[in-house]
C-alpha cells in the first residue's frame, strides 16, 4: 500500500464499474449516513503478480468468475474520481493520521468522522460484506475502470441478480 498519490499501477480493470452506495448509522455519531465503494462485475481482471513476475505483464492478469467490492483503494484514474466525487464529497482520498496507508475513505456526512474500512467489508454481515442487509443503491457506469486496491470482496449479496 505504499503507492505514490497519483502511481498509475492498477491491478483490478474491467470496462464498466459500479458506485455501491449504503447507509449505515455512523459508528461514532450514530446518524444515518451513506458510504460508497466501488464494484466490479464477475469476468473482471486481477493482477495477481506471483513470486517470478513474467517479463510480460499481461500474463500475470487473471479473469474472475465473481463479482467483488473493492476495498482499501488507493489509485483511480480521474474519470473514475470525477464520476465519484459527482455523487459525494464524503469519499475521499487520504492518508491515515500517521501519514501512511493513503487509501479512499468513506466520512460520516454528520459529523465528518471517517468510518473505518475494517468496519465495512471485513465482516460477513458488514454493509459491504457478503450477507449484507444495508439498504444499497447500485450507480452503474458504463465507462472504463481501472485502480489499484488492497483487497476485494467475493460473492457479495448485493451484487446478485
Amino acid at each position: 500500500m505504499g503507492k505514490a498519490d497519483n502511481d498509475p499501477s492498477p491491478n483490478v480493470r474491467h470496462s464498466r464499474y459500479t458506485i455501491v452506495e449504503v447507509t449505515i448509522p455512523c459508528p461514532s455519531c450514530t446518524k444515518v449516513t451513506a458510504a460508497f465503494a466501488f464494484a466490479l462485475p464477475a469476468g473482471h481482471e486481477s493482477l495477481n503478480p506471483a513470486d517470478e513476475m513474467p517479463e510480460d505483464v499481461s500474463d500475470a492478469w487473471e479473469t474472475t468468475e465473481f463479482a467483488s467490492v473493492l476495498s482499501y483503494v488507493e489509485y483511480l484514474p480521474d474519470a473514475v474520481i470525477n464520476r465519484v466525487v459527482s455523487l459525494t464529497a464524503h469519499y475521499r482520498l487520504e492518508s491515515d493520521p500517521d501519514g501512511s496507508n493513503r487509501y479512499w475513505k468513506n466520512h460520516c456526512e454528520h459529523c465528518r468522522k471517517t468510518i473505518g474500512e475494517e468496519l465495512l467489508h471485513e465482516d460477513l454481515d458488514s454493509p459491504f460484506g457478503t450477507g449484507t442487509s444495508a439498504p444499497i443503491q447500485l450507480h452503474h457506469v458504463r465507462e472504463p475502470f481501472e485502480a489499484s486496491v488492497g483487497a476485494e470482496s467475493f460473492e457479495v449479496k448485493i451484487l446478485d441478480g
